[in-house]
C-alpha cells in the first residue's frame, strides 16, 4: 500500500497518454518548496542500485549514483556526484496495493513505487530528474511529475530527463 509517510502525502493521478508535455520547470532558486518525482513500476523490474547507476551512465547523464543502499528497506538521502560536485536526493520506496493502484489509475502491473524528493537546490533537482528518468526507462515504468502534471512512459523518460536537465544545467556550471 502507498504509505502516506513514505510518499509525504503525494497522491498523483495518472491521466494516460504518457507523452508528457513541454511544461518547463519552475524557477526554484528562490524557493524552499520540495519537488517530488514518482516512478511506478513492477517490483520485479526494479534494478539493483548498481544496475540503476549503470542505466544512468548508459543514458549519458553526468551523474554517479551512490550504490550503498537497499531499494526495499532504505529511505532517506542518496548521495550522488553531479559534474564533479556533491548532489543527491531523498529516496522512498513502497509497495503499491491494488486499491492504491486503482485510486491512482496506475497501470495494472505496477506494484511498486519510488519517490525522489529534493528541496530548492538545483543540483539535487537535476540529480533526481536524471535518476528518475533512467529508472523509469530501465524498469519500463511510468514517471509522474505531480508539480507539472506530466506522466511520462518509459520510452520517453530519457528524452524528458534530458530536456529537463538542459533547463537546469546552465545554473550548475
Amino acid at each position: 500500500m502507498l504509505e502516506p509517510d513514505a510518499l509525504k502525502g503525494a497522491r498523483p493521478v495518472l491521466r494516460g497518454g504518457g507523452a508528457g508535455n513541454s511544461t518547463s520547470l519552475p524557477d526554484r532558486r528562490e524557493s524552499s518548496v520540495s519537488y517530488d518525482l514518482l516512478v511506478y513500476l513492477r517490483r520485479s523490474a526494479m534494478p539493483t542500485p548498481q544496475r540503476w547507476r549503470a542505466a544512468i551512465r548508459d543514458a549519458g547523464f553526468p551523474l554517479d549514483l551512490g550504490v550503498d543502499f537497499d531499494v526495499d528497506s532504505s529511505s532517506g538521502f542518496r548521495p550522488c556526484d553531479l559534474l564533479g560536485a556533491a548532489a543527491g536526493f531523498e529516496y522512498y520506496s513502497s509497495p503499491v496495493s491494488e486499491s492504491a493502484r486503482a485510486e491512482l489509475a496506475a497501470p495494472p502491473d505496477c506494484d511498486f513505487s519510488v519517490m525522489l524528493t529534493t528541496g530548492a537546490d538545483e543540483r539535487e533537482l537535476a540529480a533526481s530528474i536524471m535518476a528518475a528518468g533512467a529508472l523509469c526507462h530501465a524498469s519500463g515504468g511510468v514517471l509522474v511529475d505531480p508539480q507539472s502534471g506530466e506522466d511520462i512512459l518509459a520510452e520517453r523518460a530519457l528524452a524528458w530527463a534530458r530536456q529537463k536537465f538542459s533547463e537546469i544545467e546552465v545554473h550548475l556550471r
